[in-house]
């Protein structure tokens, strides 16, 4: 099923009611004892993984949330995103997170993958996100444009469509 999962320090009951208090709907929020309890072999890692699309996390506990999750998180492109339960907007801040993207890991290739969006993004915001991402990859990768020879665009069916060549 699809939804969104929220992940925050314990006591789980005050965040379920802050989450209804502000008018927010999250399929689920545990607390950090369920999630080692409950969630500690990796079968159930899998099942938790694959019912929901989006793991938000506390930024409180964001640091130990990794070595909880594994690697499947990661392989299935599910990283935790991080928020903050203590941001007077809370409303924009979950939304804000559920249409973003966390990348852990850029790789050790010469050949990266940025996810920017899912099919279901309207345009304008898939423009946006890539154009963030080309951004942030600039601002990071010496010495900026200049060391980047190609940019695709690609969904998980599709062929890569070029929207950038180096000449």
């Amino acid at each position: 099923s699809s939804g969104i999962n929220a992940e925050y320090g314990d006591p789980q009951r005050y965040y379920k009611d802050l989450m209804k208090t502000n008018n927010i709907s999250i399929a689920r929020v545990i607390g950090i004892g369920k999630l080692k309890k409950k969630f500690k072999e990796l079968e159930a890692k899998r099942i938790l993984c694959d019912s929901h699309d989006v793991f938000l996390v506390d930024d409180k506990v964001l640091p130990i949330i990794p070595r909880w999750f594994g690697s499947y998180f990661y392989r299935k492109g599910k990283a935790p995103v991080k928020v903050n339960l203590k941001k007077k907007d809370l409303k924009q801040e979950i939304e804000s997170a559920t249409r973003s993207y966390m990348v852990a890991n850029l790789g050790k290739g010469n050949n990266l993958s940025i996810p920017c969006g899912r099919v279901s993004f309207d345009n304008e915001l898939l423009s946006e996100n890539v154009l963030s991402a080309l951004t942030e990859l600039c601002a990071n990768v010496n010495p900026g444009l200049k060391n980047i020879k190609a940019v695709y665009l690609k969904t998980e069916n599709s062929v890569a469509l070029p929207v950038y060549a180096a000449l």
